[in-house]
């Protein structure tokens, strides 16, 4: 999760919407209102979306004029119905919700406050994670969660084989902790090392 969030305002201008989201090199933000709470998330798509009109001298026929009201300020073009996860929300759900609703950023939210967000970015950050960091992570949170049980990590691609030389070792307690580290794709055991 990056927690230095860029946000915006409702009314804050397209041109200084696009400008910030150029700048911070995102490609989504946070709309808050003046209470800090979220009421949208705008895109670069939404601000391009009205930026940039068809080229009347590359087509035959005559474009037609456009006489509706141009948008002016971030209210007018924002998704104002915002997918949002709490902080304790783990990686596959926010991936899940990215790849049903298309969406590129999801706020996460404590009471409508946005604490943070990730986005597409994040997740991709996790799955190269080096598998070194991801065994020694592994390794450390499966002997903190089993006190007395020696478990070893080998990790290749993000696919982590657990083993344990103690017989009756707690396996399924050590691939939930084990799935839960970040970068972990799928957790395998290695049955012969378990003693039976």
């Amino acid at each position: 999760m990056t927690t230095d969030v860029v946000t915006l305002h409702p009314l804050t201008s397209l041109k200084t919407a696009a400008a910030t989201l150029a700048n911070r090199n995102v490609a989504s933000a946070p709309v808050v209102d003046d209470d800090g709470r979220l009421v949208g998330i705008v895109s670069e798509l939404d601000l391009l979306a009205h930026d940039v009109p068809p080229d009347p001298l590359t087509r035959m026929a005559p474009v037609p004029l456009d006489t509706t009201p141009l948008p002016r300020v971030v209210a007018d073009v924002m998704t104002r119905e915002v997918v949002t996860l709490p902080p304790v929300a783990d990686a596959a759900l926010f991936l899940q919700h990215m790849l049903v609703d298309r969406i590129v950023c999801i706020p996460v939210t404590v009471e409508d406050r946005v604490v943070g967000v990730v986005s597409r970015r994040d997740l991709l950050l996790l799955f190269a994670r080096p598998d070194s960091e991801i065994a020694a992570d592994v390794e450390m949170a499966v002997t903190a969660a089993l006190p007395g049980q020696h478990w070893r990590a080998t990790v290749r691609d993000g696919v982590v084989e657990l083993a344990s030389t103690v017989r009756g070792a707690q396996t399924e307690v050590a691939r939930r902790v084990a799935q839960s580290i970040p970068g972990v794709v799928r957790v395998l055991l290695d049955t012969p090392a378990l003693g039976g």
